[in-house]
């Protein structure tokens, strides 16, 4: 398992925090070099550790753990409406006039 994209979320949310790898090691009961290696992605959490980490940032697991178990369908899905979100009105709303128009077709061929 690939921990290095939620590894650097840990860490992004850390330093906006502005914790110190110690802090947050004192903080969970873990040394900081263990936290170092995760926020590396070079080890992977135990679940009790992980929640003791996610809980003392503020985090979900979602936020965290999306592009590790989140790669279906619905994963996609969210990733297009968090991008689409991100746009000007404008863009967002030519994008769904396209969909409706692709809907439109599909659903008429049936």
């Amino acid at each position: 398992m690939d921990f290095t994209k939620a590894g650097k979320k840990i860490r992004k949310k850390r330093l906006a925090l502005k914790i110190t790898q110690i802090q947050l090691a004192e903080k969970v009961g873990l040394c900081n070099d263990y936290i170092s290696k995760i926020e590396r992605g070079e080890r992977v959490p135990k679940l009790p550790c992980l929640i003791k980490i996610l809980n003392a940032l503020g985090l979900s697991a979602d936020e965290v753990l999306f592009d590790q178990v989140n790669n279906g369908y619905e994963g996609r899905m969210l990733k297009y409406a968090e991008r689409i979100g991100t746009m000007p009105i404008k863009k967002q709303n030519w994008i769904f006039k396209m969909l409706d128009q692709f809907f439109d077709r599909v659903f008429a061929e049936k």
